[in-house]
């Protein structure tokens, strides 16, 4: 599996796997100003066919996610 990472200076962050079957995506975007959000979509590249789901998520509740993934010992 090869894995890439690029920032843009607009705020958005692309990681990026490439696997035999396929490639996978995982895209963040922050919007800065009066909500403060952050737009997640994941997208899967396999067999020909492109599976996307996405998600927007304001600053409360992305500092609630942070809190959970911390008790999960996800992050520190």
């Amino acid at each position: 599996m090869q894995s890439t990472f690029r920032a843009s200076d607009s705020g958005q962050a692309v990681f990026q796997n490439t696997t035999a079957t396929g490639t996978e995506q995982l895209l963040v975007t922050l919007h800065p100003g009066s909500d403060s959000s952050a737009h997640i979509q994941i997208k899967e590249d396999v067999s020909g066919g492109i599976v996307s789901t996405s998600i927007s998520i304001n600053q409360s509740n992305l500092q609630k996610l942070v809190e959970w993934l911390r008790d999960q010992g996800a992050v520190q």
